[in-house]
């Protein structure tokens, strides 16, 4: 899946939750969330980012799908609460499929070939950069969370036990990845002027990633089974 243009994979992660939500639920959200559920197994998922945060470190799709089924679950635990069941179904299998397509894009696409890509078709630096930013942001404070934990417990300060340690803990956590992702905020953009970015000047890519007749055929398609089925539903 990784090998897909980065448009492929975000026309696919946009098609099935607009079908979760246009198709008759519950069948519409079954399958969609059978199909999102499924690409999250697909292998090539990135679990991570080394310290540097920008190059990927990559893991069976597994991971990526009890990512999802974490991320999902409090969703059906919610509207059970409000909900009867039906209502539950209908609504836990669209926001299941949400969750699913949102993690699996995340997994799969490479932030540095949807800027490359971006920039080919002429779109501007900010935007594919806005983009890029928005999905190296889950792995990058993953892992410097995992890192400021490490450093915590070098400290004496155990995340584990009763409610009153847990709290501490996650003060120590919070404060720290809130004034570092300050801080890097102010390094990148000091660093993205430095290097042109709002100068307006359209780049050249280095190495875009190839545009296959039959994935713009594919996403065209996509796009019309959307609308037709928003039509029939509407009618």
């Amino acid at each position: 899946m990784s090998a897909l243009h980065p448009f492929s994979l975000l026309a696919i992660a946009a098609a099935l939750p607009a079908f979760a939500w246009i198709l008759p639920a519950p069948a519409g959200g079954l399958a969609t969330a059978l199909i999102a559920m499924g690409l999250t197994l697909t292998p090539g998922a990135r679990s991570g980012s080394t310290s540097a945060g920008l190059t990927p470190r990559w893991r069976p799709g597994l991971v990526t799908f009890r990512t999802a089924l974490v991320i999902a679950a409090p969703f059906w635990l919610f509207l059970r609460l409000l909900h009867d069941v039906p209502t539950t179904v209908a609504m836990g299998l669209r926001i299941t499929t949400m969750v699913a397509s949102c993690v699996w894009l995340v997994a799969v696409l490479s932030p540095d070939r949807l800027v490359e890509a971006m920039v080919a078709r002429g779109w501007s630096l900010a935007v594919a950069y806005l983009f890029a930013a928005t999905l190296s942001a889950v792995p990058v404070l993953k892992a410097r969370a995992r890192r400021i934990v490490e450093a915590q417990r070098c400290r004496g300060l155990s995340p584990r036990g009763s409610v009153a340690n847990r709290l501490r803990a996650l003060r120590a956590l919070a404060l720290p990845l809130v004034l570092s992702a300050l801080h890097e905020v102010d390094e990148r953009t000091l660093a993205l002027e430095t290097r042109g970015l709002g100068m307006g000047v359209r780049r050249t890519p280095l190495a875009a990633p190839l545009d296959r007749t039959a994935e713009r055929v594919a996403r065209w398609t996509l796009l019309l089974l959307c609308l037709a089925a928003l039509i029939r539903r509407l009618a």
